[in-house]
């Protein structure tokens, strides 16, 4: 014979165990920084701010980044799930006492039993398989997250390649300008240059000295969203970005549109909530199918505890008779399975079109960076020494040479601009790929586990 607890034993453990710590106090933002932020190590450090890369930056975000670290939690907790919905329900524990009649509690009738509910076994392994697709979701929200931080990183590192090219290249030309301000109001007595002219290049100077202070000012603010995104604390130093490494792409849209389809995170999440949906019809229609319930009595006064005691086997089910109820739940899940499986579609058509843009500006950015680098910034340089050099032999106007110079300033600018377009827009197309858009060598094809 098993032995038996008495009730206040019963009671009293069964406080002690919801005796469970307390959750700690979030805090302040001060305590999250201290926890969550820790500083660079000196050479990590030292080497951001004399001369970071952009690997370097992509190796802090995926190390660092708190939003990163809190999405893997996340999947990692949605794995957690799988077990609790295949697992039974949490048997009742029960306790009855018999107050008909006026005697004391030691001598009135006590009741003990334990209740268990079984639920069809394919509703639980349903329930699994639902929270299994959720599990998969959570993982593809974790590879978006890295994917996405990694593609931001990237986004801040050639605005940051603009600016510090930008700003060095307006400060030259600033120079330039002022000097040929002085030559201009040098040459005035002898009339080869105006007033105006001079007075005009004097204005070009100084309009690129106000230039000069904004890009700085740019700078500040587009640091700041990479030192977020690598969660460095306040004033971590991110030096002068002098190289911004671009990988050719592919030029074949519909082998990009191909890639897409098979590696997009957030088509495949609408493929998961399309298969969840079929599960929970399933499960509707699994409703009209009663689930039991199993337990077991024991009753008997608290004298006669350690004797015998009459044992009493408890049964039962639910009844799922009200057919319209259990019909209507039926068509409300079948109809969110259709419009998960539309939702799909539409998905799908909205990733070619997405890959279809990207493709476009990739490439229209490219063309734009070969055409300053090949033909337009030589022959602005050339122009502006030629102007240069015919004003000298007083051959040409003051004025030729202001307008090359400017030009040769501006076509700069544009360059680097275009350079630093062309790999964001490379960034926009891995976002709708889901993967890299790299160009592959002819005849290549995935790897043995379907890998790009």
């Amino acid at each position: 014979m098993p032995p038996r607890i008495p009730a206040p034993l019963l009671i009293l453990a069964l406080f002690a165990a919801g005796c469970v710590r307390l959750p700690a106090p979030v805090g302040a933002p001060p305590q999250w920084r201290a926890a969550q932020q820790p500083p660079l190590p000196p050479d990590q450090a030292e080497a951001l701010a004399t001369a970071p890369t952009l690997h370097q930056a992509l190796r802090l975000a995926l190390e660092r980044n708190p939003a990163l670290a809190a999405a893997r939690r996340r999947w990692f907790a949605a794995i957690q799930t799988i077990p609790q919905a295949a697992s039974l329900p949490d048997p009742m524990l029960e306790a009855g006492v018999d107050l008909t009649e006026p005697m004391p509690m030691l001598e009135r009738g006590w009741s003990f039993g334990i209740r268990q509910e079984l639920p069809w076994w394919r509703k639980l392994w349903a329930r699994g398989e639902l929270a299994a697709r959720e599990a998969d979701v959570m993982r593809l929200e974790y590879e978006i997250a890295a994917r996405d931080l990694l593609i931001d990183v990237k986004d801040a590192w050639y605005e940051l390649y603009y600016l510090d090219q930008a700003a060095p290249i307006t400060a030259r030309v600033e120079e330039i300008l002022r000097n040929q301000a002085l030559l201009a109001y040098g040459e005035l007595r002898t009339g080869r240059t105006q007033l105006a002219e001079a007075f005009r290049a004097e204005s070009q100077a100084a309009q690129l000295a106000y230039d000069r202070l904004l890009l700085a000012d740019e700078r500040v603010a587009r640091a700041e969203r990479l030192r977020a995104l690598l969660n460095l604390p306040p004033g971590a130093v991110i030096g002068p970005v002098t190289a911004a490494p671009i990988y050719p792409v592919t030029d074949d849209r519909q082998e990009l549109c191909v890639r897409a389809e098979q590696w997009a995170q957030r088509l495949h999440i609408s493929g998961l909530r399309a298969e969840q949906a079929e599960y929970e019809a399933y499960l509707a229609r699994l409703s009209r199918l009663p689930d039991l319930t199993l337990g077991w009595m024991n009753e008997a006064n608290v004298p006669a505890m350690m004797g015998d005691t009459m044992r009493t086997a408890l049964g039962g089910m639910n009844l799922p008779i009200w057919q319209q109820r259990n019909d209507a739940l039926i068509r409300e899940r079948e109809a969110l399975a259709e419009a998960a499986r539309l939702d799909a579609a539409a998905e799908l058509n909205r990733l070619g079109e997405a890959v279809a843009n990207a493709w476009l500006r990739v490439r229209t950015t490219d063309r734009l960076a070969r055409l300053y680098r090949e033909e337009l910034l030589p022959r602005a340089q050339a122009a502006m020494a030629q102007a240069e050099a015919l004003f000298r032999a007083d051959q040409a106007a003051f004025a030729s040479l202001l307008e090359t110079t400017m030009a040769w300033h501006n076509f700069q600018l544009a360059y680097h601009r275009a350079r630093a377009d062309h790999g964001q827009a490379i960034g926009m197309l891995e976002r709708a790929l889901g993967t890299t858009a790299e160009a592959r060598p002819a005849g290549a094809t995935p790897d043995g586990e379907g890998r790009p």
